[in-house]
């Protein structure tokens, strides 16, 4: 009885132990490749663009205009890093387009 309970003691013990070592990278947003953001060209309307980049992470109620991708991506044990896109619009259409080519680090709060 004894052995079992050192053995069922020992399991657990190498079970959380492997749980805690594992670190997850955390990625939130809209990543946008070169590719993609290649495609999108000035008179391209927001449907079309949103076929292309996907659903923006921010759109702002007052300034439609406007469509921000934001991505942030934690590796583990490294600074939070983030990249960007702007979408501006005018009259319903791509007026200019703003990237964020380096990932910039971003001092944690």
């Amino acid at each position: 009885m004894i052995k079992h309970i050192v053995s069922l003691s020992l399991a657990s013990a190498l079970l959380l132990g492997g749980c805690s070592s594992y670190k997850m990278e955390i990625q939130q947003g809209n990543y946008i490749t070169s590719e993609e953001l290649a495609t999108v060209q000035r008179g391209m309307n927001a449907g079309q663009v949103q076929a292309i980049l996907g659903t923006p992470l921010l759109v702002d109620d007052f300034r439609k205009d406007r469509w921000d991708y934001v991505f942030y991506l934690k590796p583990p044990g490294e600074a939070v890093k983030r990249s960007s896109v702007t979408v501006f619009f005018q009259n319903g259409v791509v007026r200019d387009i703003q990237r964020d080519d380096q990932l910039v680090k971003v001092q944690p709060k």
